[in-house]
């Protein structure tokens, strides 16, 4: 459980420390700062979740299996790599925030989401109340909501694309 609160911690504190030392004209507007939180979501989330793939594939993956209630499988090498490749499309947002932000929150809710429900099951079904599979959830809820509502407010407040400066839409 501590794995999964220092986790989202660091993503708020990381977002809230960022907030106050940016040094960019836009600082404290409210687009900048929901910029800025979002970033903290996906990128710092998809460093973390890098993170979490290695530990499912590394030399003590056993214990992370055992720490979720279950025993080591294939399956377990295949969620590895799933977590990875959606770090690294977070992580690579932090160059790439065109649709890039859109494709990695979707990726995140589809895995995280996926994930929540999973533990969720294992909790009702098989009773499994070790500390990883039920400190997952809350994490793998609240990550991918709080990054669709930013990436919902983030579009908001980006300028139309593809429009004439009459408010028409332009040709294509």
């Amino acid at each position: 459980m501590a794995y999964f609160t220092f986790t989202m911690a660091t993503l708020v504190v990381g977002a809230l420390v960022h907030t106050f030392v940016d040094k960019t004209p836009q600082r404290r507007t409210r687009p900048r700062v929901i910029e800025l939180w979002l970033l903290w979501f996906v990128v710092g989330g998809g460093v973390w979740a890098i993170f979490g793939g290695l530990s499912h594939l590394g030399p003590n993956s056993s214990e992370v299996a055992a720490s979720i209630g279950y025993h080591q499988s294939f399956f377990q090498w295949e969620v590895g790599w799933a977590d990875i490749a959606v770090g690294v499309l977070g992580v690579v947002c932090v160059r790439k925030r065109d649709s890039w932000l859109t494709a990695a929150v979707v990726a995140l809710a589809i895995l995280f989401w996926g994930d929540a429900v999973g533990h969720v099951m294992q909790l009702i079904a098989h009773d499994n109340t070790a500390t990883a599979n039920v400190g997952a959830i809350p994490v793998d809820v609240l990550q991918p909501l709080v990054a669709v509502v930013l990436l919902v407010e983030y579009r908001r407040h980006q300028p139309a694309v593809g429009r004439a400066t009459t408010g028409t839409k332009a040709a294509d």
